[in-house]
Order: C-alpha cells, then structure tokens, then sequence
C-alpha cells in the first residue's frame, strides 16, 4: 500500500528532474551556443588616437568597437577649445556596424575634445572622451600675458597690491582717459559738425586748446607712473631697455609724442586733427588688453572702435555742456545734433563692448570671478542709467524745450563715473590666475597626491603618487581620469600614466610609495573639472578618490 509520503516523495523527485532539465535548456540556449557577451564594448581603434599630433586637419575622426553598436545610441562630437562643436553632422556607421566616422571641416591649430557614447550589444552604454591636437597652438591667454610686468620681462607684479603707488596709477589713468576722450571727442566733433554756429565753432576751439594742454600733462602723468611701476633696479638701464626693446615701451613713447602733438591741434586742418584722433585711439587700443587676444585685428578693432564712440560721445557732451554755460538757446539747437549721435555712439559702444567681453572671456560667468568683471558689471549699470538720461532729454528736446541743466550736470556725472570705472577695470586683468595645482590627501588604506602644471588649459605635466600599507604590495593599476563638470556631453578623458623615480623625500613608515607622470593636453579647455584617482591593489580591491578644481 503506497503511503501519502511516498506519493509526495515521487512527485517532488519528477518536479525537480522537470526543474534540472528547464535549467540546462536555458543554459544551452543562452550560454551554450550563444557567444559570452559578458563584456561590455571595448574602443579598440581610433583615428586620430588619443594624444595624437598633427599638422594637418584630419578629415574626419573614425572610432572602432569590439562588437557591434546599436544604431540608436551612437553619439559622436568634436569640440573646439571654447567648447563649441565644430560640427553638426551626425556620424555614420563603418566597419559592419562595429564603428562611426565623423567629417570634419578645415580645423585651425589647437587642441580638440573627442567624445563619444555608444551602447553595447548587451545593452550597456559606453562612453568616453579624449585630445588630439592640429598644429602647434600658442597657449590661450592667461593672467600672466595681461600682466606688463610680464611683459617686460619682469617676474613680479609689482602692481598686483593697491598700495599708494596703485592708486596713483589709477589716478593718473583716470586723467589720462579722461582728456584722451575729450580731446579726441571735440576732434571728431571739429570734422562731424562742420556746419556748427560761429559761437559752437568759438567754444570748441576754446576748449580744445584746454584739452590738448591737459592731454600732455595727463599721458606725462601716467607714462610716467606706469614706467615706475616696471622698472626695477637700474632706473637709466632699465628704462631704456623698455622703452626701447619692448612693445608696451614703444606704445608709451608714442602716446607722449602724440600728446605733445595735442597742443597743436588748433592750429591744424581737420585732416591732420582727424589723423592724430585715429593715431591715438589706435596706439591706446594697441596698448590694451585687446592685443593679446586672436585674432589681434579683430580685438584691437573694436576696442578701437569702442574708444571711437566713446570719444565722440564724451566729446559732445563736454562741449554741449560749455555751449550751455555761453548761451541756453544755441545750446538747444546744438543738442538736437548730439542727441542724435549720442544714440548711435551708444549702440556702437554696446555692441563693442559685448563683442569685446565675448572674446575676452571663455563664458560671461568669468564675470563673477575678477574684479575686472566686478567693475565692467557696474559700468554696464551706470551706462543703462546713462541711456535714460538721455532719453529723458531727447524727449524734451523733440517737444520744443531747452535742455535742463540739471540733467546735463547728471550726465556729466554719470559720464564722470563711466570713465573713472574705465581707469580702475582696464588696469586691471579679465582673467583670473591660473595657479600650479597640488593636492595631498592622507588615509587609513591610501594616500595620494596630485600635481598638475601649469594648470591651465592645454599642454599640462601630470604628477600622481601613491602610498599603499606595506601588506597591500604593489599596485596592479593606477589611472587618472579628468571630467569637466557641468558638461553632460563630454566624458572622462583618460592621462596615460607612466612609472617614473621619485627623488622627492616624502616617505610615511609602514607605506610604500609608488609615483607616475604624464604630459599633454588633457585639459583641453577652461572650466571647472573633477580629477579621480583610481588605484587597484595586489588584491583586486579598487580605491577611488576624486577632488575638484578649476582652471581659467
């Protein structure tokens, strides 16, 4: 007689066979006879490689997988140093689904960002990033290459501090702006306004002859200031050396004959006053922070340009203002005139102005990061408050009503603080100081250290060491990978490390120290990155450390 028991011991043994049975079927169909893709997709050529350097534009970067991609997932872009695509085009597929090619147009010299994602046959997305460089780039501006100092040879800023010798400096910018403008505004007003009232025509050259004088006095003033300010020990040697061997020198002797030439331009034709207008107004452009930025015809145009509409608009209203003071009527019908002209000066001066800071600038959020930047913010301010004076006394004007004196003397004002703003920002540097990076942090299982220099966008060294506890051994792997935040379309760009022999004595008992270098351009563009540090020990066991820093 069979027993309930024996009934529930034959019917689990067949349920187990039916299980056995359902798993090798599954084992068969989907380990046996299918390939293992227990792997995700590996990149196993590309062209141009990473760190590769060219003199001529590649047509096109190509990249190579393991397997094959999914259609869909495959992303492929090419960035300028600025960040910017230098292409819209999609990618294309090669190699039997295996790869992607992308056409690139004519690239310029300079370091370019490769990134890529794609997703895997087993569904994993794959992503990464790399540099390859066209030509020999010159590095991009930094701190330093605004800084005269620099310039000139010298290693120290001796201006960097506000000590009394600074706002001396400062002081005599201002002047020195400041009688640049007027006299090279009632200049073009001389030219522009030919057709003026004999009384117009009286009050200009009265104060153009004041403004030609107060030019000589005031470049004197701030050549010699800034001279001052970079010589260092031999004041004949030295001094010679910069004002004859050196650009900002040769610009400096310049303004002071251009300056001694102002106190003849009443006597001149409008030809040669117009010449000695655009001379000046070059020669200060050229001495600017526009001449360090490329393309220099392009930067040192339109801050040419910017100090043009400026001089006209600083130049008309000095001059409306001495009308005034003569007589109230002829000083209406002259500020229908340069109400006019003060609104074209002013679009100029903004569009400039936005072009210039567009150049200067990799983002506009560097504005937030210099005083420079601080400056340039409230001129923008003041100017806005410029802009609705004027309209206020544009409108009174078209109503058949003389200008107040009150709102000219607030112009004059708000015009008064635009150029002292000038004085202070352009003494200044737009960009911040790039500094040597170098960072330690200690722990229980690890330490490490990393260096980065210059630490600046482009060509860069890398220095990476690590401790381990004696019992861990030596590391199977040690790699630094570099992310730049805030950047979902760039991956981590990895810098091939390589052993090398520390000198250095920074021993720590119980650990052994292994160090590693490389040399590139990793950092290939401004902004705020993410370093980590990965190190897999003897024993497969992988420590991540990550910090941040940000490079200008």
């Amino acid at each position: 007689m069979i027993t309930i028991f024996q009934i529930y011991s034959i019917y689990f043994k067949r349920l187990g066979r039916l299980l056995g049975f359902a798993v090798l079927t599954l084992w068969l169909t989907f380990g046996g006879f299918v390939p293992a893709a227990d792997a995700h997709a590996e990149l196993v050529r590309a062209a141009p490689e990473a760190g590769d350097q060219s003199a001529e534009s590649p047509a096109s970067v190509e990249l190579v997988f393991n397997e094959r991609l999914d259609p869909g997932g495959m992303k492929l872009s090419v960035l300028d140093e600025k960040l910017r695509a230098v292409t819209e085009d999609k990618p294309e597929r090669i190699e039997q689904g295996k790869g992607m090619r992308l056409p690139l147009p004519k690239l310029g010299e300079g370091h370019y960002t490769v990134s890529y994602s794609v997703i895997s046959a087993d569904g994993h997305p794959v992503f990464g990033a790399y540099v390859f460089t066209v030509g020999n780039p010159a590095p991009l501006p930094g701190a330093s290459k605004l800084d005269p100092h620099e310039q000139v040879g010298h290693s120290a800023n001796h201006g960097s501090s506000v000590t009394q010798t600074a706002y001396r400096a400062y002081g005599a910018r201002i002047l020195y702006y400041m009688a640049l403008l007027i006299t090279s505004g009632l200049v073009m007003w001389s030219v522009l306004n030919r057709n003026a009232s004999p009384l117009v025509r009286e009050v200009r050259e009265y104060w153009l002859g004041i403004a030609g004088k107060c030019t000589l006095l005031a470049t004197l003033a701030y050549v010699v200031l800034s001279m001052t300010d970079l010589l260092q020990e031999d004041l004949y040697r030295d001094g010679l050396r910069i004002l004859m061997d050196t650009t900002i020198g040769r610009l400096y002797v310049a303004e002071v004959l251009l300056a001694i030439a102002a106190t003849l331009l009443v006597s001149l034709g409008d030809a040669a006053r117009l010449f000695w207008a655009a001379m000046f107004l070059f020669i200060e452009a050229w001495s600017g922070h526009a001449a360090v930025y490329t393309p220099k015809a392009y930067t040192i145009g339109l801050d040419f340009v910017h100090l043009a509409a400026a001089s006209l608009w600083v130049g008309g209203l000095v001059l409306l203002l001495a009308v005034w003071r003569k007589e109230r009527p002829e000083a209406g019908r002259f500020a229908l005139v340069f109400s006019r002209w003060a609104l074209y000066s002013f679009l100029v001066l903004w569009v400039t102005g936005a072009l210039s800071v567009l150049a200067f600038l990799p983002s506009l959020d560097y504005l937030l990061y210099t005083s420079w930047g601080t400056w340039l913010l409230i001129k923008i301010g003041v100017s806005i408050l410029v802009a609705v004076a004027a309209l206020i006394i544009r409108g009174r004007l078209r109503k058949g009503s003389l200008p107040q004196g009150a709102l000219l003397k607030v112009d004059a004002g708000f015009m008064t603080v635009i150029v002292f703003i000038v004085g202070i920002f352009t003494y200044q540097t737009p960009l911040p100081a790039n500094e040597p990076l170098h960072y330690h942090e200690m722990g229980t299982d690890l330490h490490y250290t990393l260096r980065i220099s210059p630490n600046a966008p482009g060509d860069n060294s890398f220095t990476v060491k690590v401790w381990l506890p004696e019992s861990a051994g030596q590391p199977k792997r040690v790699a630094l990978r570099l992310l730049p935040l805030k950047r979902d379309d760039v991956g981590y760009i990895e810098v091939p490390l390589k052993p090398y022999q520390d000198q250095e004595i920074d021993a720590f008992p119980g650990y052994g120290k292994f160090t590693y270098q490389a040399q590139g351009p990793f950092l290939p563009f401004a902004g705020k990155w993410k370093a980590q540090v990965r190190v897999t020990d003897a024993h497969d066991n992988e420590t991540v450390k990550e910090m941040q820093f940000r490079i200008y």
